[in-house]
């Protein structure tokens, strides 16, 4: 199955996410779940249709998720010479509110959009969008203040 399918399903997913590890991570990671396959694989019609639409949901999966990390680069100068120490949560948490502690788990930690987080704290998505770029200037600011 490696030797015939990998090389199309690498490369599929490298159209979608443009990077050639993650294409390598995904393509492998469906190979591995197509070999925990627990249904009879005499159903499915078109193998190589399937095992291409996995790659491609499995890579916009790893886009969605990868648009909601925070990035190091919006915390950390890159003209600073060392990386940053770690954030740890309970530093974060001291200085968020309520609300923004909420925004943060929701959209940070359990990887929900920031539309399903408005919608669920009933604002609207600018508004969580505002809250989320206070929450960034937070971060900015612990992470600043730890290195003094």
């Amino acid at each position: 199955m490696y030797e015939e399918y990998f090389g199309k399903l690498s490369t599929t997913a490298f159209r979608v996410v443009r990077d050639a590890d993650a294409a390598y991570d995904i393509a492998m990671e469906v190979i591995l779940k197509l070999l925990d396959f627990k249904n009879d694989v005499c159903k499915i019609k078109n193998h190589t249709a399937y095992m291409v639409t996995m790659v491609k949901n499995q890579a916009y999966d790893y886009l969605a998720k990868r648009s909601r990390e925070v990035n190091v680069a919006q915390v950390w100068k890159p003209d600073d010479k060392e990386l940053p120490d770690m954030l740890w949560l309970e530093d974060i948490f001291r200085e968020l509110t309520e609300e923004e502690r909420e925004i943060f788990l929701w959209h940070y930690i359990w990887d929900y959009p920031l539309q399903k987080v408005a919608a669920q704290m009933d604002l609207t998505y600018g508004a969580i969008r505002v809250r989320k770029t206070n929450i960034l200037q937070k971060l900015k600011d612990i992470y600043e203040e730890g290195r003094k």
